[in-house]
């Protein structure tokens, strides 16, 4: 439960980043002479912590196969995405601008995401590399001793 906590804690900081660089984009492509107030900071944290939310309930014990992790990491950003749309986009009038908005919405999210499972990935490698470099030290370590 632990690592849960602190992998959904990684994946959220680079969310939030990640967001804050996708609404700077989308803002300049869609309204860049439109300003905001001080309330627009905290944006980024509350969509950071919806797509948080589906990898903290979306939980399996056991091991998965490749095929079931991918179809796991594909089911939580539609969820993400369906979220984060109908977060943003209610009680807006449908039309040709706000179909377009919410489609670079979705594409961002769906590119965010990839980022951000990337990103966990290469952290975890990095992790792994240096637990098994201190194995191998602790091992000839112990092979030294016994010798």
């Amino acid at each position: 439960m632990r690592d849960r906590l602190r992998e959904a804690l990684v994946s959220f900081f680079v969310c939030v980043t990640l967001i804050d660089m996708a609404m700077f984009a989308l803002g300049l492509i869609f309204r860049p002479r439109q300003q905001f107030g001080y309330e627009v900071f905290i944006y980024p944290v509350l969509y950071g912590l919806i797509s948080c939310i589906p990898a903290l309930i979306i939980n399996v014990d056991r091991e998965m196969s490749v095929k079931q992790a991918v179809i796991r990491k594909i089911l939580q950003m539609m969820l993400i995405t369906v979220l984060l749309i109908a977060l943003i986009f209610s009680g807006s009038p449908v039309n040709g601008g706000t179909i377009l908005a919410a489609s670079g919405v979705a594409l961002s999210v769906i590119i965010i995401y990839v980022a951000v499972n990337i990103i966990s990935w290469f952290l975890d490698l990095r992790t792994a590399d240096k637990m098994t470099d201190d194995l191998v030290r602790f091992q000839e370590r112990q092979g030294g001793q016994t010798s």
